[in-house]
């Protein structure tokens, strides 16, 4: 440690000396009248009007402070009284005193609890509680038709889509028979002409290559004729099935849609996602009711034990029953009521302090003051006697 450390050390400590003699000195009510001309009437007036506003306000403190010093006194002769009891009597009001901690006990318990449900949520489950179970079995009925349509509108587009394939299938094959038809056609010509070049230049006898080849193309067309045809059938076959179920397609969307929207309508209506979750919180709200029920039924006891331990201290005279509502555990615990005791002594021995502050040095330095100007200057006597009667007409206990 340096020596301006020891310094700033020893500069606290005068400053908090200092701060510690003004609180002090605070305290004490001092009356000069060295700057005052008491020949002037304004400052005349306004140093009685002081004076007598000091004796108000003492007063006024005075009434507050004897109300609460008679209340701490009468609880601490209320604690004699109780402790006088004899021992079946106390033993009767330990009785109701232990009730009603045991009914706090439950109260705390619920409080520390975790709440399965806010008030919010716990009002609306109230309200839709006799709807709530069935609402979940038709929710869930709700949710397995949807299932079930869904799965058939699924299987039914996946139909559709295999009859749209195979409907281009059938057209691109279409497409390749008369294709096909065309090449058989030109193939035809380019063997007549081949053949009747090989005749006139040859001189050769080609009437049979002419009928094998008109035999041939003639078969071709007529089997690609025929495949045609038949794809076309077939076309007109996918073309109807399609259409069907299209329409059986759009029915089922129908009732996809309306499923959907009951689906949607009740999860809005009870505030959840699922039939699950609407089962779920059909059981939070059956057991929070209970624990809600139960901590009302606390309350109540809670209630009626008070009255019980009221009207029994009130039986053996006890002047201020109620306030044992409140430190029911200081009749039951020695060491309780031992501290509310010291306590109250405590309270009462600064009440005490105060009072006899206001009573001296307030009040009585107050009317020294005024009774010395008085005999100091007899020639405002009157006037200064009237400002008292005044006062003490305001404020007839001061």
């Amino acid at each position: 440690m340096g020596f301006f450390d020891l310094f700033k050390k020893k500069s606290t400590y005068h400053q908090e000396r200092h701060q510690q003699n003004e609180l002090e000195n605070w305290n004490d009510i001092v009356y000069t009248r060295r700057n005052i001309d008491m020949d002037d009437p304004v400052q005349r007036h306004e140093y009685v009007s002081n004076c007598l506003q000091q004796m108000a306000e003492a007063s006024r403190d005075m009434d507050n402070l004897q109300l609460e010093y008679r209340v701490v006194t009468s609880h601490l002769r209320d604690m004699e009284e109780i402790d006088a009891l004899p021992p079946e009597n106390r033993a009767e009001v330990n009785q109701c005193a232990q009730r009603i901690l045991d009914s706090e006990a439950q109260q705390k318990t619920f409080n520390k609890r975790k709440s399965r449900m806010t008030d919010q949520e716990f009002e609306r489950a109230d309200r839709l509680q006799k709807q709530i179970k069935k609402g979940a079995e038709a929710l869930k009925e709700a949710e397995e038709y949807h299932r079930k349509v869904k799965n058939d509108l699924k299987r039914l587009d996946e139909e559709r889509q295999a009859y749209d394939f195979r409907k281009a299938d059938i057209e691109a094959t279409s497409d390749n028979m008369q294709k096909l038809m065309m090449v058989v056609a030109v193939s035809l010509g380019v063997i007549t002409v081949g053949l009747a070049i090989l005749s006139l230049a040859l001189k050769l006898n080609v009437i049979y290559g002419y009928m094998v080849a008109i035999c041939i193309a003639a078969l071709a067309f007529l089997y690609l004729n025929q495949k045609i045809h038949e794809l076309r059938r077939e076309k007109k076959v996918v073309l109807n099935t399609t259409a069907r179920l299209i329409q059986l397609e759009n029915t089922v969307k129908i009732r996809y849609i309306n499923s959907k929207n009951l689906i949607d309508y009740e999860c809005m209506k009870y505030n959840v996602n699922n039939s699950r979750e609407l089962l779920a919180l059909h059981e939070k709200y059956l057991l929070e009711k209970t624990e809600r029920e139960r901590y009302a039924a606390a309350t109540k006891q809670l209630d009626i034990n008070q009255r019980a331990l009221v009207f029994t201290l009130r039986k053996y005279r006890i002047k201020d029953p109620e306030v044992w509502i409140h430190q029911a555990i200081a009749l039951v615990n020695h060491g309780e009521e031992v501290e509310i005791r010291h306590e109250l002594i405590e309270q009462r021995q600064q009440l005490r302090k105060q009072m006899d502050y206001n009573r001296d040095v307030v009040a009585g330095n107050a009317k020294n003051e005024i009774e010395e100007l008085v005999k100091q200057y007899p020639v405002y006597r009157q006037e200064i006697l009237d400002m008292v009667d005044r006062f003490e007409q305001r404020y007839p206990g001061a």
